[in-house]
């Protein structure tokens, strides 16, 4: 199953501070195994310690060592084509008359778009969906990420780390929020995008890192496919 598909419907997040040292690995040929996880190190920005982000439901033994959730969530994230008033996919069942974007906290348009107009697309599927927080949209080389309080931020990184980042993006920046951290805070944060996973030794276990994502803050006005380029 892909990581796309593991990431649709409930995703449950876990937001952890760092008490203890975290190794960081490269990959080492093990598959898929481990949560996708997001390690946030500041750079001037707030918070000012890191924060270890888990995705999915982890065996609590496999998260014994990291201590106590600052945060725990659970959010709905659908699909949407981005073309606005078409409804494309009514959930698994469409005979109940409900939409799975009408329960959505994060909608994402995983179809590749050229950047020009993608923003005010975005703009208006938090309109149709009022309980929807965070739109997201692909674009070449990142996602441009629209919030309900009106931020807009582009993500960016490398190739090695799309697969991973991709199906995660929105959730990061629903729980981000969720936990009460600002969103302006990120372009001076460092995001390390990877798996976690349990250490067999005394250590709180290891990231095995695919990547590096920047956060760029897009003021209204910004040509957002300048930003692209």
């Amino acid at each position: 199953m892909s990581n796309e598909a593991r990431m649709g419907g409930l995703v449950v997040t876990r937001l952890f501070a760092l008490d203890r040292v975290l190794c960081l690995t490269r990959p080492d040929g093990g598959g898929e195994s481990g949560s996708p996880a997001v390690l946030t190190i500041p750079r001037g920005g707030r918070p000012h310690e890191p924060r270890l982000l888990l995705f999915g439901e982890q065996d609590a033994r496999d998260t014994a060592r990291l201590g106590v959730p600052l945060c725990t969530d659970a959010h709905v994230v659908a699909d949407c084509d981005g073309r606005h008033g078409r409804r494309r996919d009514a959930g698994p069942d469409p005979r109940a008359g409900t939409d799975r974007r009408d329960l959505a906290d994060v909608l994402v348009d995983r179809v590749l778009h050229v950047p020009f107009g993608l923003r005010d697309r975005l703009r208006r599927t938090l309109d149709r969906y009022p309980g929807c927080s965070v739109a997201v949209g692909r674009r070449p080389r990142g996602h441009l990420v629209v919030t309900r309080d009106g931020s807009v931020v582009s993500t960016r990184g490398p190739s090695s780390a799309d697969e991973l980042w991709a199906p995660i993006c929105g959730s990061f920046l629903y729980c981000w929020t969720a936990a009460g951290l600002a969103v302006a805070e990120l372009p001076r944060t460092v995001l390390v995008v990877g798996r976690f996973r349990a250490s067999a030794g005394a250590g709180p276990g290891y990231l095995e890192t695919v990547g590096r994502v920047q956060v760029t803050a897009l003021p209204d006005g910004h040509d957002a496919g300048r930003a692209a380029s």
